[in-house]
């Protein structure tokens, strides 16, 4: 399946009591600004809404990692060996 050219993927199970279940699931955002594993959505118009909101605010996620990255570069420049850090 595909939404404005990005692959998701729809998916039915049973569960251990018996249930039916069912998901969509979309693994493409998984790079810069985004860098999402995956995601689920319940219903195909909740995938697609997902979707939209990812591409339609990319200048937003782009803002978001450069402060990630800024306060991660941050908290490792303000380790000394002093401190005896080890890392992560």
């Amino acid at each position: 399946m595909q939404y404005k050219n990005i692959p998701y993927n729809y998916r039915e199970w049973t569960a251990s009591n018996g249930q039916k279940c069912s998901s969509y699931t979309c693994k493409y955002f998984n790079f810069y600004p985004y860098h999402l594993i995956s995601f689920p959505a319940d219903t195909e118009a909740e995938m697609q809404s997902k979707i939209d909101e990812l591409l339609d605010n990319r200048v937003q996620y782009e803002y978001k990692r450069k402060l990630t990255n800024a306060g991660a570069a941050e908290y490792y420049a303000s380790k000394s060996t002093h401190d005896n850090y080890t890392g992560d």
